[in-house]
């Protein structure tokens, strides 16, 4: 057994063999403190990692779409000022929207129902254009309020006929169509080229009445 020398003044000496001492101590609350604020961090940094990790997945599921920048009722012609694109999130497949690569492809179309801001255009809104077909010439007219039928919008099929009842009734479609301030209706007709100019002398001397039939829209 080793021999231990300790002067009254001087340092502690130990004899050739002894053990080392060891100098322990419990952890103190600070440390274990400590400790629980590094794994907290640890934890937050984790989730952060997940969130932004969720966030570019969601990122991934949205598209652009074609949308209503302002109000348009049905039958008028769609124009570029009339549409706008909106980014939108889907965890499903979608179909019938329109993607904002073909906005452009809608100007020119005619509405099939009021449609108001903010509605996303889906397959059944509109119809192709209503131009000309062959055979076909333009004939204006402005009618006084009781020689039309309401909603005669673009695409309707109609019949032009005398106020006096005489000649045969003339089946012509709306080309374009808007009421005045005073109720008239200002309306462009595409009528068959044999009988145009027999429309437009109804419409020159105020003989002119519209009769409503089933609307239609033409495939272009």
């Amino acid at each position: 057994m080793a021999t231990v020398l300790n002067p009254p003044n001087g340092p502690m000496w130990t004899s050739p063999g002894a053990a080392p001492s060891v100098v322990s101590a419990a952890p103190t609350r600070r440390s274990r403190a400590r400790s629980q604020w590094l794994i907290l961090g640890a934890a937050l940094t984790v989730l952060a990692g997940v969130l932004v990790a969720w966030g570019l997945g969601r990122a991934a599921d949205r598209v652009d779409v074609v949308s209503l920048a302002r109000p348009v009722p049905a039958g008028a012609v769609i124009t570029a000022d009339d549409l706008t694109v909106t980014p939108i999130a889907f965890d499903a497949p979608v179909t019938g929207l329109v993607p904002a690569a073909s906005l452009a492809e809608l100007v020119g179309r005619t509405t099939t129902i009021d449609l108001a801001p903010g509605t996303l255009l889906t397959v059944g809104m509109w119809a192709d254009g209503t131009g000309l077909a062959a055979g076909e010439t333009l004939v204006g007219a402005l009618l006084p309020a009781g020689r039309f039928p309401a909603r005669l919008v673009q695409g309707t099929t109609a019949l032009a006929a005398s106020l006096d009842a005489s000649g045969a009734p003339i089946a012509v479609r709306v080309i374009e169509s808007e009421i005045t301030e005073q109720g008239a209706l200002s309306v462009t007709v595409a009528a068959p080229q044999a009988v145009a100019v027999d429309v437009a002398r109804l419409a020159a001397t105020d003989q002119l009445v519209l009769l409503g039939l089933p609307t239609e829209t033409s495939a272009g």
